[in-house]
């Protein structure tokens, strides 16, 4: 990077920076720079660190990868890097007591608070469960962590001083997409710590969690600090257009140009093949990637709009014997995880109602808070349900049915103590179910990826067995696990090819990108108020690419940005 004049005031400055730019435009890499000169100047009594903070794990990897080349290992040691969730999680585990009655407590994971919450009315009603959990019983769902942390903040100022002086100087990535909370928490700590804040507006994809467009003149006005804006400055893909097809798709001035490194490609349908087209995009990236002998790490993103649509097109690669890996929500899976890992258990320690619960949370969680009037009346049913009850209505026969001979099979099994063989067999037993609520479970468990690459669950399967020949409490493991998981900082590397949502692009960089849209499904919200932020989103999607963005979009139906 050259140290320009901008650069150097940065890191020359002594009091809060604000510094503004657009993807690839070196934000990190400067903040890295000056957090290597803080400590180098000897800025940090013993003790201290500098803390570094972002919403997104993907990031924090990044951030990791990054700083290993830019500060020695022993320098490294006054450098923390977490995401804003597991550091306020750290700071309630530690003072938490002094704001509700109770010494530890207990996290519910997104997935199980979304089964807890589906059908609720409104949201009051969400935002009193949540405080509900909390007060009774110390379950604390990651929604209230900010506000927990900044009540904190707010009430004890012995608090603020102790992270002060642990934190002299906090970084803040992804400024603009703070919530009221988050925001508040950066300006109590600011009395204290230096902040330095690194900020794209045009990235501001969160507004419907509280992020504001209003938060970046809002931290000039409170800290009146160094300002630096670096633009449209891009070393990621330097000499390449992308970025600026980005920003161009913001004011609408990318339509009728062309670029060299977003390609936009208006399909057509084929009965025999629907995504063909997809595909043979996917077969001039895989030519280019064995031209590209020095890359051994290429990555391919493949970006849609709707959870659906991700298992669709996984299926579709599954189909054509693509290896890729897909990252959705984690909802369906990982309430179908604890499904499996219910039937794991020793037959002993269950039962068929305790398994229609599990089912039952599935049935309720597996699309987030919504749920139809239809899935209620079935939810009702079974939690209504006991063995040997009349059941009326084909339906709700065929399920029980099918549920009752799931329970049958599992006695003849003999795992064989090899946690991912063992998984798969109790997989299994839902792979040839009809009823649709099961058959959910079984194609939501394909996407759970824990076993493949995580080995916290792996690990805790394995020691259940070594310790007791059965996989005791596996659903209590599971539950652990996920929980380990959401706070897990992961350095991995993105190779391959990956199918998710625009949203969870975000933060994470890949060699090519494809975003692909569906007929009938637009990318692009025509409503005029969604419309902005699908702007936002799709600018974002589009230069997560290093060197090429690919939009597919239908041609009796083409994106309206395009």
């Amino acid at each position: 990077m050259i140290i320009c004049e901008k650069r150097k005031s940065v890191l020359d400055s002594t009091d809060h920076i604000l510094v503004e730019g657009g993807p690839g435009s070196g934000k990190t890499t400067l903040a890295l720079l000056k957090a290597h000169s803080i400590i180098r100047a000897g800025l940090l009594k013993k003790n201290q660190k500098i803390l570094f903070l972002s919403f997104a794990r993907a990031t924090i990897s990044r951030i990791e990868e990054q700083a290993k080349t830019m500060i020695d290992i022993s320098e490294k040691r006054s450098l923390e890097v977490n995401t804003y969730h597991g550091f306020s999680w750290s700071v309630i585990q530690a003072h938490g007591y002094l704001l509700k009655n109770h010494r530890h407590f207990k996290l519910i994971t997104p997935p199980n608070f979304a089964a807890n919450i589906a059908g609720f009315e409104n949201r009051d009603k969400i935002d009193a469960y949540k405080h509900e959990l909390v007060d009774k019983h110390g379950t604390l769902c990651f929604d209230l962590f900010a506000e927990l942390f900044c009540e904190l903040l707010r009430r004890s100022e012995k608090i603020k001083k102790l992270i002060s002086d642990t934190y002299p100087y906090i970084i803040v990535d992804e400024f603009q997409d703070t919530d009221t909370n988050e925001w508040n928490i950066i300006k109590y700590l600011g009395k204290d710590s230096k902040i330095i804040a690194l900020a794209d507006l045009n990235q501001r994809i969160f507004e419907f969690r509280g992020a504001s467009v209003k938060r970046i003149p809002e931290f000039n006005n409170y800290f009146k600090g160094l300002r630096i804006d670096f633009g449209k400055e891009n070393n990621r893909s330097n000499g390449l257009d992308i970025v600026q097809f980005g920003d161009d798709l913001l004011t609408g001035e990318n339509k009728g140009k062309i670029y060299q490194n977003v390609h936009i490609t208006k399909y057509k349908y084929y009965r025999s093949d629907l995504k063909l087209p997809l595909f043979l995009v996917i077969q001039q990236s895989f030519k280019r990637r064995k031209r590209d002998q020095k890359n051994k790490e290429w990555s391919l993103a493949i970006l849609v709009k709707r959870k659906i649509d991700t298992l669709k097109i996984s299926t579709y690669l599954n189909s054509k014997n693509i290896n890729h890996e897909v990252i959705i929500d984690p909802e369906g899976p990982s309430l179908a995880a604890a499904t499996i890992a219910r039937i794991m258990e020793p037959t002993t320690d269950w039962n068929i109602k305790l398994l229609i619960h599990d089912i039952t949370q599935h049935l309720r969680g597996r699309k987030g808070t919504k749920i139809s009037q239809a899935d209620l009346k079935m939810i009702n049913f079974l939690e209504s349900y006991s063995p040997g009850k009349k059941v009326t209505g084909a339906k709700r026969q065929q399920l029980i049915h099918e549920i009752e001979n799931i329970v049958i099979e599992r006695e003849n099994v003999s795992f064989t103590g090899s946690p991912d063989k063992d998984w798969i067999i109790t997989r299994n037993l839902f792979q040839n179910v009809n009823h649709e609520i099961l058959r959910n479970i079984y194609e939501d468990s394909i996407y759970l990826r824990l076993l493949n690459k995580g080995a916290i669950l792996l690990e805790k399967l394995t020691n259940s067995w070594r310790n007791t020949q059965s996989y005791k409490t596996a659903s209590f493991l599971v539950e652990e696990a996920l929980t380990q998981e959401h706070f897990a900082m992961t350095n991995r590397k993105y190779s391959g090819i990956f199918i998710m949502n625009l949203h969870k692009s975000k933060g994470k960089e890949f060699d090519e990108v494809i975003i692909w849209e569906e007929l009938y499904n637009p990318i692009v919200n025509p409503d005029p108020k969604r419309t902005e932020q699908d702007k936002l989103a799709l600018r974002v999607a589009v230069t997560r690419a290093r060197k090429l963005t690919t939009f597919l979009t239908p041609i009796s139906q083409p994106c309206i940005l395009l």
